[in-house]
């Protein structure tokens, strides 16, 4: 799945939270889902994939 997918993703489920507590919050669901969804676009245009973040983290661990 690329990164701009799961930024989105991340984007609408927090924003969701926001809902029910008016109107004004859904300023915050575009703002959270244009931010997330654009890092997760450079990260992807960039070449970063979940595999070699996963793998690099897994690796800081073990050592």
């Amino acid at each position: 799945m690329k990164l701009a997918t799961i930024g989105v993703i991340l984007g609408l489920l927090i924003s969701i939270s926001w809902i029910m507590w008016g109107f004004f919050p859904m300023i915050g669901i575009l703002l959270a889902v244009t931010i997330l969804g654009g890092i997760g676009y450079i990260l992807d245009a960039k070449g970063y994939s979940l595999n070699k973040l996963a793998i690099k983290m897994l690796d800081k661990f073990a050592n």
